[in-house]
């Protein structure tokens, strides 16, 4: 159960980055300008964690040759889901900017999953999983819908 919700801690957490890297942006004017001071704080402040936890902060030659290449694309493709955020949160808001790449993230996880990819577990794809995933693109659509019927504008036109 606590795994559980140091899950939702972790979701939560994702639309207070946005909003406050998209703020951010307002002062540095670029997207990426933003992203960067954002990895840079966060660099900060997990050297600080390594070293007050004790763990090794250089890793040595040998250890960095032995990681596949592709272990290090983590940084990259972190970087483009900010960076995407920061210039789809003033467009689309906070809820759309955040079902989006979640169901992005679901649909990905799924086909990880199926295939076992990057040495993972392997989960079957389920018609209930399927059922889960149509239901998440309809309420995604559902969402930026009545978001636009209900909103002052939708009105304005109408009237």
């Amino acid at each position: 159960m606590g795994l559980l919700m140091l899950g939702l801690v972790a979701g939560a957490v994702v639309p207070f980055q946005t909003a406050v890297n998209s703020r951010l942006r307002t002062y540095v004017i670029s997207p990426f300008v933003s992203s960067l001071i954002s990895f840079m704080v966060g660099t900060i402040f997990l050297i600080v964690i390594i070293i007050l936890s004790g763990g090794e902060l250089l890793l040595t030659s040998a250890q960095l040759h032995a990681i596949p290449w592709w272990m290090y694309l983590g940084g990259v493709l972190g970087m483009i889901g900010l960076t995407t955020n920061i210039l789809l949160f003033p467009i689309l808001g906070s809820v759309q900017t955040v079902i989006m790449p979640v169901l992005g993230q679901i649909m990905m996880s799924m086909i990880i999953d199926n295939y076992g990819m990057f040495g993972t577990t392997r989960h079957p794809l389920s018609l209930m999983r399927m059922v889960g995933v149509l239901l998440l693109i309809v309420g995604g659509i559902n969402c930026g819908r009545l978001t636009r019927i209900f909103s002052t504008e939708f009105y304005e036109k109408t009237s």
